[in-house]
Formats: structure tokens, sequence, C-alpha cells
């Protein structure tokens, strides 16, 4: 069966908010991603083979590198049984899901492919190594999250590509404060809105987001690192309100030219960690570190 709903219908669509007191919902990066999924790619929820059934029906269309279904009827409660099918179903393929439990929708990126799963890999390494380098940090100061689910229980959930927090925040139920996502050359304008996500829902434990947008005709790479920040123009508040904003970007081309406004990529050390340390250094990549780095990947995809 295909598509029967419209997430237009809800959009603007008024809940209750208490007795008597009717307010209208705001739009989220979930509606907007739903509005860019195509409408044939939208489904109605029958169950977790069926769902699995349809990943498996668009993968062998074999038509993209990367793949946005939405389905209607699905929530945060559904999801163990149907992790259950696609665990079964051994398919060959990295999915990642986002629930909004007040639209009863999940949005299902499907990667068939081995090279997102790499660059994403390889990028966590670099910054891990940079990390475990620094005075009085070692590997085990940082944690690595790798297609983590982070649940905001009975509202929201959204799985990341790989993610790093600081050790201190423990084991479980944690955020991490990172996050790299990785997509293809259709998928910028996602990856832009999962930013916004992980800022908007991390109740402020994520501080630092990392797109890598892959290219395959040619091979090339482009990065965008953002972070909450007060707007572009000036301001009269003290205290500006800040909001997700791309505060830097690289494109590298199949020869490892690198075009950007700055010199290096920066990650700092406070938005990494939670506490001060007087020895704290920047985890930085130079361009020319960029630059190997990029090719070192595209040797390996070809």
């Amino acid at each position: 069966m295909s598509l029967l709903y419209d997430p237009r219908d809800t959009l603007w669509s008024h809940i209750t908010a208490g007795p008597q007191q009717n307010t209208k919902r705001m739009i989220t990066e979930f509606d907007m991603q739903v509005t860019m999924i195509p409408q044939e790619n939208r489904f109605e929820y029958q169950s977790p083979a069926d769902l699995i059934g349809r990943i498996r029906t668009t993968i062998d269309s074999g038509s993209a590198e990367e793949y946005f279904l939405y389905f209607h009827g699905v929530t945060h409660d559904n999801l163990p049984e149907i992790d259950g099918e696609f665990f079964a179903s051994q398919l060959n393929c990295t999915l990642r899901f986002t629930t909004e439990n007040c639209l009863r929708g999940l949005i299902c990126r499907i990667l068939p492919g081995w090279k997102h799963k790499m660059l994403t890999l390889n990028l966590g390494l670099e910054i891990k190594d940079r990390i475990r380098d620094m005075p009085g940090h070692s590997g085990y100061s940082i944690r690595t999250f790798y297609g983590t689910r982070f649940d905001l229980t009975d509202i929201r959930s959204k799985e990341g590509d790989q993610a790093l927090g600081p050790a201190t925040r423990g084991a479980k139920n944690v955020w991490p404060s990172v996050v790299i996502q990785v997509g293809y050359s259709e998928a910028l304008d996602f990856l832009r809105l999962d930013a916004e996500w992980w800022f908007h829902h991390s109740n402020g434990a994520i501080r630092f987001v990392v797109l890598i947008q892959l290219m395959t005709g040619p091979l090339a790479i482009r990065i965008e690192c953002w972070a909450m920040a007060p707007p572009g123009h000036l301001t009269a508040e003290r205290t500006p309100i800040q909001f997700p904003r791309c505060l830097q970007e690289f494109e590298i081309n199949a020869d490892g030219w690198v075009k950007s406004a700055s010199h290096e990529l920066c990650i700092p050390y406070s938005a990494i960690f939670d506490e001060p340390n007087k020895n704290s250094r920047d985890v930085v990549f130079t361009n020319e570190e960029l630059s190997s780095f990029a090719l070192r990947m595209f040797r390996q995809m070809k």
C-alpha cells in the first residue's frame, strides 16, 4: 500500500496543552525533513516485516547511494521489533532512524554502501587520536558512540552516524558532546536539519556537529562545522540568543585541493569536554591535513 499520509496536514495542527487550552505545534526539523521526501517514498506503517520489505525493495532498485523513506503510524515503542526484524533480515546496509511520537512518524535513512561507514569511522578515529595525545588525556578520556539511538522518552529519538563525548559523563543514558553526520550528494539539506535537531533536543549536551557530504562523480568532500552561536549581525542584547550555525566550511576536490575561508578545522576543547583543563588544547586539522585525509579516503574508495 503506497502512501496515504501527507505531513502537511499536521504541520500546524492543534494539540491540547491543558484543560480548555489549545496551542499550535511548531514546525520541527523532523517535519521539514518529511516534506523533502518524495511522495512515492512515504508509506503507512503495517508491520516490521512490511517496513523491512520496503527497505529491501528500495535498495534493490539500485538507483542511488542514499535513500530516505517515511513511515506514518510508527512510534518509539515499535522500534525494538523493527530492530529485531532488521537484524533477522541480514540486509547489507546501514539504517538510521528518527522518530517523532506526536506525529507517529519514522524517517528511515538507508545507506547501502560501505564508503559512508569508512569515512565516518576514520574521521572519528582521527579526532580520538588527537584527544589521546593531549597532555593529561588518553584514549580512555573519550567515549565513542557509533549508530547509537538517543531518546527523549515518549517524545522523539534519533540515531547518529558517529559521536564522541567525555568519559566523565558516565556510561548510560548520556549524550555525546560532538556528533559526526555523513551523507551523499543529495543529502546536505537533510544533514543541516540533523545538526539543528542535535542542538535543539540535547539540552546543551551536544556542542559541535561535523557534517560531511560525500560526492562520488567525481570524488569530492564537503565539510561543515556547526555550533550554537549568535546571529551574524550585531545585537544590542548583553547575552545574544544563539542559533545553530555553520561556522567553518571546507570543500576538498579529487586532487586534494582545499577551498575554505579558514586555514584549519578547529573543534574547541570546551566543545568536547565539560571541565576546563590548564593543559587543554583544541582539536585542529590544518588544511594540509584535511587534504591528506581526503586523498587517503579517495584512494580507498576507488
